[in-house]
């Protein structure tokens, strides 16, 4: 049997020096262990710091090539499996920094007015069938010039799609097709601002499919718009859906009874697309959902080039969309929720990038283990560590493990179920299976302190067989 493709990057050969190569893998182990985007403190010596600060700042270590290390395990992990490609785009704010980082090094203007800081747009790719998360697609970081005009004065609306800063939706989806041409079938799954009739006009291809949430009320070919049509059909299924309640969101916990309607339309090509080469029309199936019991509730159009012929095509639909929010969760793991990249005290624009990339290896191993704790997930744990991990979570699952059946590890051997119980009790977490499921910091302090047992495990199995050769 072929050996399994681990998710994370050795580095080797990547940066064309082997010191640098060496000096990127011990900042991604510190970074882990720190769980702080910080890089002085997750040094421990100011020779260490520097030596870190010089690595950022050397041009060697460069995005393209830290991103194209990063993605391309994720295209040997995706061979004959149907993927899903979760894209979306995140802003960093560092105007925390601004008196310390240097003008003019790789951070400009954001979103928000006034705000100091940097763009990422990233696809993360998840096992349709698993639910296992098995790397990234696509991560592309960029600024925004600070004295770059506004979008009425560049006449922005004018420009041809190439041009504009949405294009970052068919870049994403076309290197993902590209990297990801082993896999048996690639549906790729954005949000709103993703409503492009370019994007939906060239990404489609036999095994490639795209789920995008509805923005724009489309004209159709047949007459009309999109929103009035679906108003026009019944309402085809009925179904219950519990909704956790958020404080931060303002979201009530509730049961919301949910209606569903499908049906396939042909949207009508805009007036802003400049690609004469592109069809006057687009031919897609439309899934709209609607929480009927509460005023300004769940409500979702999802345009897709899957079949949706009955209810249970049109609730997979549904439950693909809804994976979105892993992506979600990568950002905030980057920010105040997790590694803190936004409070980094590196001097220079370029430099904090190149560690938010490196972070984002980081989380991913977090969100593997979160996912692993969905029912019935299987992967593999030799995908997320590699074979000395494994032997060091070994000897610390029998540390671990109370005398009851209660406090046994429950899972299978060798899957990361099995290793994410262990990392969970490293983080605290009691283990029993009446206790809610591990969350994003129970499993990363966890993940920091089994990196910091591993360093001293790897040192001392190093030492014994340094004796046994003497």
């Amino acid at each position: 049997m072929a050996e399994r493709i681990n998710s994370f990057p050795d580095f080797d050969g990547a940066f064309g020096d082997k010191r640098i190569d060496k000096r990127a893998k011990q900042a991604l182990n510190k970074l882990t262990q720190g769980r702080i985007g910080s890089i002085k403190q997750i040094t421990e010596t100011e020779a260490e710091q520097k030596s870190f600060y010089r690595l950022f700042n050397n041009e060697s270590f460069s995005e393209k090539a830290i991103e194209g290390c990063i993605v391309k395990r994720c295209g040997e992990l995706c061979d004959g499996r149907h993927v899903l490609c979760l894209s979306d785009s995140t802003e960093f704010n560092l105007s925390g920094q601004k008196g310390r980082v240097k003008p003019s090094s790789g951070l400009g203007k954001t979103t928000k007015e006034g705000i100091l800081g940097f763009m990422m747009h990233s696809c993360v790719v998840i096992d349709a069938d698993s639910g296992s998360a098995l790397g990234y697609s696509y991560i592309n970081t960029w600024d925004r010039k600070e004295d770059s005009l506004d979008k009425h004065q560049r006449k922005y609306a004018q420009l041809p799609i190439e041009k504009k800063e949405s294009y970052k939706w068919i870049a994403s989806a076309n290197q993902s097709k590209t990297l990801l041409k082993q896999a048996k079938t690639i549906t790729y799954i954005a949000d709103r601002e993703s409503d492009i009739y370019e994007l939906l006009a060239i990404v489609p291809e036999e095994n490639v499919h795209l789920l995008i949430r509805s923005k724009t009320n489309r004209q159709l070919a047949e007459g009309g718009k999109l929103i009035e049509h679906l108003d026009s059909l019944p309402v085809m299924h009925n179904y219950q859906l519990e909704v956790r309640g958020d404080v931060r969101k303002n979201i009530e916990k509730r049961t919301a009874l949910m209606e569903l309607k499908w049906g396939k339309v042909s949207i009508k090509k805009t007036a802003v697309c400049k690609n004469d080469s592109l069809p006057e029309y687009q031919e897609l199936n439309v899934v709209e959902v609607k929480e009927s019991n509460k005023k300004g509730g769940i409500y979702w159009r999802i345009m897709t080039t899957h079949p949706v012929t009955n209810s249970e095509e049109a609730m997979q639909i549904i439950e693909w969309y809804k994976q979105r929010w892993y992506i979600e969760q990568i950002h905030r793991l980057l920010k105040k929720d997790g590694l803190k990249i936004e409070r980094s005290q590196l001097e220079q624009g370029w430099a904090i990038r190149k560690l938010t990339l490196l972070a984002m290896m980081a989380v991913l191993r977090i969100l593997q283990m979160m996912l692993a704790y969905e029912d019935d997930n299987e992967q593999p744990t030799d995908e997320v560590f590699d074979k000395e991990q494994q032997q060091c979570l070994t000897v610390i699952n029998e540390q671990m493990q109370g005398n009851t059946d209660k406090l046994k590890n429950p899972s299978t051997i060798n899957t990361l179920k099995w290793a994410t119980w262990i990392i969970a009790r490293l983080g605290g977490w009691k283990g029993y299976s009446s206790q809610r499921k591990p969350g994003p910091v129970v499993l990363q302090k966890g993940l920091a302190k089994f990196f910091n047992i591993f360093e001293g495990w790897s040192m001392y199995q190093k030492f014994q067989k340094d004796v046994s050769t003497q």
